[in-house]
């Protein structure tokens, strides 16, 4: 998906539908997938932003930090998280 930037980002499949859930409010930011990664014992789940919207998306997953369980956030390619995960 070359329209996007893929994101990956460390939480728990529970976690995820509430991520999912608050991104969703904000019209075609991101794309929440439930495609997921182990990478180094912990789950990564996918998730495609906008171009240009970046930004706005780590604000908010900052900001979703104070209620959900999120670990690291990075930018990675389609099929894995990024290297230093």
């Amino acid at each position: 998906m070359r329209d996007a930037t893929v994101y990956w980002v460390n939480t728990t499949e529970s976690e995820i539908h509430f991520i999912d859930a608050i991104l969703s409010a904000y019209d075609g930011l991101a794309n929440v997938r439930r495609d997921w990664r182990l990478h180094d014992g912990k789950m990564f789940f996918k998730i495609y932003v906008a171009l240009g919207m970046e930004g706005e998306f780590e604000e908010v997953m900052d900001r979703l930090r104070e209620r959900a369980e999120i670990g690291e956030v990075f930018r990675g390619e389609d099929d894995e998280p990024a290297a230093s995960a």
